[in-house]
């Protein structure tokens, strides 16, 4: 994957996952796109077990700078926000 500039990949997990690094393949796509310089983000969810969505996407949008130029990766919750 060549690295477009302004691009990110953000890992929206699925419901309870927390702490995120330590939860399913998160950590492990996180870690390769970061050695392949590509920009990536992973955060831990507020609300990670009810996944609301007046919580979520203001939180993906503000705090992980998700916008047109990102890249989404979702599992289960994540991939409905």
């Amino acid at each position: 994957i060549a690295m477009v500039a302004g691009v990110s990949v953000i890992i929206l997990p699925g419901n309870g996952c927390t702490p995120v690094k330590a939860a399913n393949w998160y950590a492990w796509l996180h870690d390769s796109l970061s050695r392949s310089g590509i920009k990536s983000v992973l955060r831990d969810m507020p609300d990670p077990f009810e996944a609301k969505e007046s919580i979520w996407l203001p939180f993906i949008r503000q705090e992980m700078a998700a916008d047109e130029n990102s890249i989404i990766v979702g599992h289960s919750s994540g991939a409905e926000a």
